[in-house]
């Protein structure tokens, strides 16, 4: 009889099983064997919340039944984390009922897939952590709360209908109240003028020092005037050097990745996603076969631990040594701590072994994983090499009442940098031969006036980053919720940032005002920590789930009376357009995914405006600007053409697609796209005309010959480029530049085609 082990991937059963000789057999549960049902709430608020779980996957199951009967033990070596130890819970429930015999079932753990931790795992099987199970049954009912029950309300109150779509999640609405306070703040953000004074100084060399102060003040210039007279007095004045300063700075290597660190490195340096990223590592984990055989290169990918093993530092070390001298290894072992609250149950991320170079693994590694293990192993090794020096000087400069200050720094030592070249960043050197009471003649200075500018959108590592600081989502759960919110047309990508949508915006300001506490930073951080606290044993599920219930439901139940009682404009969203009936003001509607604003006498005056999907509206305390947009969008097309199919007119029309034009003969519907007015400049027979993206959620401009033709750019075209001829001229900031990426051409706008 065979030993049967079971873990949750095809992948991971391959790369186990050829460790294994023929006393084992390797299957896959393929993910979750049991769940709440997909059309029903599934928790039985009465009785506990207690749990309606469903079974999956019933013939793969049906297998691991007829497998687990042949078997001498039954090892379950799913994830060491919370849904891993869910399935093997759930795996355990249902086989228990073919095999009766509960020592026969062991649960395996192990935080890497190669041999070696594969056969020193089963000497050391366990049984199944029932606390973490708790904890993750606990999570899932608590989502399943909020989604199902928030979600009908949220389609029905903002839609009109509970089936249209609409939902909100425990912990993505929290995700995307973020980024909508953000866009509050941009969009409330008033720029300051203010200017910057450089003076260009020489003594044998020359440098630049930037002014700082005035009579030990620092110094503030809100205009020209007052950055002239700084330059008058600084020109009659003696300029001096006052002082000399010059010290070394020793920069440490960062911790090795967890899985936060992961996806924030992998976003800014690789321009991953964070989904991307995690189904890289995932690869990278299960398994890749080199000419040794198929081994998994990394630990377990969702770790919040900085903990390394000191196998695993002893190796590090001995090819620090080899490959690159004494010189570069840190003299004792550089240990780091967790975070408070973090669970140490597994590893930092790691290569499971530092002789398996990027060089040498990648010819049997994509791209992608290419990029994804170099960023894990060079992070790696750095934390057990030297700092790395800098030198550092600074120059102070008197001129009246004022001071200027020139600083730089160059490396001394590169040390981890040597692994990590791309993190050197730039050197900036000042002259050598400056002393201080050195006299200084003035070369030139140099004004610049400024704004002071709002504080950027996060981006996706940026919003990682703040989701772990405030302790909202745990390290497996990041990547979910930044591509929930996009998927849900919440949140799209905007250049490196995440901008909230229109709908976005209205459904925080929904959540707001209705059930202030699923999109509270501090409450959802609780619910957190009482799931830690279930998974320590320390908590039970019912005294979570009542804290939690209590508030929620009296929320429900009072939502739920005013819909009853045909409170129907409960929440509104005003605009600043006027009915052009009726006069009264128009409300923002949203109906099968798009936007258009409705009479706010409705049903006495049935008047609608279809908007754009793209159009760019202020969004702001549950009302919306977008007269402005409108009038802008209407200038940029005509509003009505001949219909080339039966010779009438046809009216430019706004839908879920983008704008279109629409025969206003009803027998003849025909419809057609609104044109650029530019030729195609690869086919030369087509004219680009205005499509819209609803996976990307922005308007793109290709050929009208499509599919014939795939010519497509992303920037409204204004002319086909005269240098070229192979691309068009597109706005870029005061330019009009080439889309063509083997042009240069740029041009001032207005400049006639030839």
């Amino acid at each position: 009889m065979k030993n049967l082990i079971i873990v949750e991937s095809p992948t991971k059963a391959r790369t186990i099983g050829q460790y294994l000789g023929k006393d084992y057999q390797v299957l896959s549960s393929q993910g979750h064997v049991r769940d709440l049902p997909k059309n029903d709430l599934g928790v039985n608020i009465e009785k506990g919340f207690e749990p309606k779980l469903e079974t999956r996957r019933t013939k793969n199951l049906a297998k691991l039944r007829e497998a687990a009967k042949e078997a001498q033990h039954v090892y379950l070596a799913t994830d060491h984390d919370r849904e891993g130890e869910a399935i093997a819970y759930d795996l355990y429930a249902i086989l228990n009922r073919v095999i009766k015999d509960e020592s026969a079932f062991s649960r395996l753990v192990f935080n890497e897939i190669t041999k070696p931790a594969i056969l020193d795992a089963l000497t050391r099987a366990s049984k199944i952590d029932l606390p973490k199970v708790e904890a993750q049954r606990t999570r899932r009912i608590l989502d399943r709360l909020v989604g199902y029950l928030v979600s009908p309300l949220l389609s029905r109150i903002l839609a009109g209908n509970r089936f249209a779509g609409l939902s909100a999640g425990r912990v993505q609405s929290v995700a995307l109240r973020f980024l909508c306070d953000r866009e509050a703040q941009i969009t409330q953000f008033t720029p300051e003028e203010y200017w910057e004074v450089d003076a260009h100084l020489r003594n044998g060399e020359s440098f630049v020092a930037s002014l700082t102060k005035k009579d030990g003040d620092k110094v503030e210039l809100k205009n020209e005037r007052e950055a002239q007279d700084v330059v008058e007095q600084m020109r009659a004045s003696d300029v001096t050097v006052a002082e000399v300063e010059e010290k070394e700075r020793r920069r440490q290597p960062s911790p090795p990745f967890i899985t936060s660190t992961l996806q924030q490195s992998a976003s800014s340096q690789l321009g991953f996603s964070p989904k991307r990223t995690m189904r890289i590592a995932q690869e990278l984990y299960e398994g890749i076969a080199l000419r040794e055989g198929t081994v998994g290169l990394i630990t377990y990918m969702r770790t919040d631990s900085v903990r390394v093993s000191p196998e695993a530092v002893d190796a590090a070390r001995k090819l620090i040594v080899n490959n690159y001298g004494e010189a570069y290894l840190e003299p004792k072992e550089r240990v780091f701590k967790n975070k408070r609250g973090s669970q140490d149950a597994h590893e930092a991320l790691r290569p499971t072994g530092v002789d398996r170079s990027p060089d040498a693994v990648s010819p049997h590694l994509s791209p992608d994983q290419q990029k994804l293990y170099g960023l894990i192993y060079r992070r790696f090794l750095a934390t057990q090499m030297t700092p790395a020096v800098y030198k550092q000087r600074k120059i102070i400069v008197t001129a009246g009442p004022y001071v200027l200050e020139a600083a730089g720094s160059t490396i001394k030592f590169d040390g981890f940098l040597k692994m990590m070249p791309t993190a050197r960043g730039k050197e900036k050197v000042i002259p050598g031969n400056v002393n201080a009471g050195d006299s200084l003649t003035i070369e030139d200075i140099e004004t610049r006036q400024k704004f002071t500018e709002p504080a950027r959108r996060y981006s996706e590592a940026g919003l990682i980053n703040l989701l772990e600081k405030e302790g909202i989502g745990r390290p497996s759960t990041y990547a979910s919720i930044i591509s929930v919110i996009q998927e849900r047309g919440y949140a799209v990508r905007d250049g490196g940032s995440l901008r909230p949508t229109l709908l976005g915006q209205m459904v925080v300001d929904f959540l707001q005002r209705f059930f202030a506490e699923t999109i509270d930073p501090q409450f959802t951080a609780h619910m957190e920590e009482d799931l830690d606290q279930i998974e320590d044993g320390d908590m039970s599920r019912q005294a979570a789930l009542d804290e939690f219930y209590g508030p929620f439901s009296a929320r429900l139940l009072d939502l739920e009376k005013q819909i009853e009682e045909g409170n129907n404009k409960m929440f509104r969203v005003k605009a600043d357009v006027e009915c052009e009936k009726c006069g009264a003001p128009m409300d923002l509607r949203f109906w099968k995914g798009s936007f258009f604003l409705g009479c706010s006498r409705y049903p006495d005056c049935n008047n609608t405006v279809n908007l754009p999907p793209d159009i760019a509206a202020r969004y702001e305390d549950q009302s919306i600007a977008v007269a402005d947009a409108l009038a802008e969008a209407a200038a940029s097309a005509q509003q009505t053409i001949p219909c080339e199919a039966c010779g009438g007119t046809m009216e430019l029309k706004a839908g879920r697609y983008g704008r279109y034009y629409k025969c206003t003969d009803p027998e003849c519907g025909k419809t057609a796209s609104v044109s650029t007015g530019v030729p195609c400049p690869t086919c030369k027979q087509g004219e680009l005309v205005e499509k819209y993206s609803t996976k990307r959620r922005r308007t793109f401009y290709s050929c009208d010959r499509y599919p014939d033709c795939r010519y497509a750019v992303n920037d409204k075209p204004v002319k086909v480029c005269p240098a070229c001829e192979e691309g068009v001229l597109i706005e870029k900031s005061d330019k009009l530049a080439c889309s063509n990426r083997a042009c240069s051409h740029q041009e001032e706008p207005g400049t006639d085609a030839d």
